[in-house]
């Protein structure tokens, strides 16, 4: 979670509306692009909103909060467990559980899957790679361990998810 001020949330909001705006319309050839654009533009936006926040006065807890964050978006692929990354920070695991709930209302856990399946939702959409070979680089031990994972989490197998994508717009 980020805390924005009026004006950041201001222009996040219109952002946002603008790119609803674009999903919304009637298909076009350049549709996918202009979204891809939107999102570049929040993407660059929030990193500067956090980038001004890490720069500020901020106490120890929320340091640490920022750099497991900052660790699960380095090792999301290699680490899955709360006690690699407590680990990594120096603190037991169950005050890195305590510390994320705290900063964002979300357990450790909860933080690193969340991050597993944004990458694992990104690569079905966008790439042509098999499903296999993104439980490989996500570091599952089995296509069937992910596609268990990939269900529990999104309540679609990842077929079926990324079907969704190759066919919008049909």
């Amino acid at each position: 979670m980020l805390p924005l001020i009026k004006e950041d949330h201001e222009e996040l909001s219109s952002l946002f509306k603008s790119l609803w705006n674009e999903f919304a319309r009637e298909e076009y050839i350049n549709k996918l692009d202009a979204m891809a654009a939107y999102l570049k533009i929040i993407m660059i936006k929030i990193a500067n909103v956090n980038a001004s926040l890490a720069s500020g006065i901020d106490n120890y807890e929320n340091q640490l909060y920022r750099q497991f964050i900052e660790l699960i978006s380095a090792h999301y692929q290699s680490s899955h467990e709360v006690a690699e990354y407590s680990k990594l920070l120096g603190i037991s695991a169950r005050k890195l559980a305590d510390l994320s709930k705290r900063c964002s209302g979300r357990g450790a856990k909860e933080l690193i899957n969340g991050q597993l399946i944004a990458e694992a939702k990104r690569s079905l959409q966008f790439s042509s790679m098999p499903i296999k070979e993104i439980a490989l680089q996500l570091n599952f031990a089995t296509p069937d361990q992910f596609s268990h994972f990939f269900k529990k989490n999104v309540q679609v197998s990842p077929k079926d998810y990324r079907m969704l994508f190759t066919n919008l717009g049909r």
